[in-house]
């Protein structure tokens, strides 16, 4: 079952991705986010996140 995964990246702007059993990225954000929320909210939209694991 694929996982969504929710990070900061090194400007410190929020991304996701979605990854399969074998950690192997399926889709990401194609852009980075300020806010934690605005970033959860477009992986809903354009991707098939629901919840997400805070990767750090």
């Amino acid at each position: 079952m694929p996982k969504c995964e929710i990070y900061q990246d090194i400007k410190g702007e929020w991304r996701w991705r979605r990854t399969d059993k074998k950690g192997e990225i399926l889709e990401f954000s194609t852009q980075g986010f300020e806010k934690r929320e605005d970033c959860e909210k477009n992986g809903k939209e354009e991707g098939t996140c629901t919840s997400y694991k805070l990767v750090v």
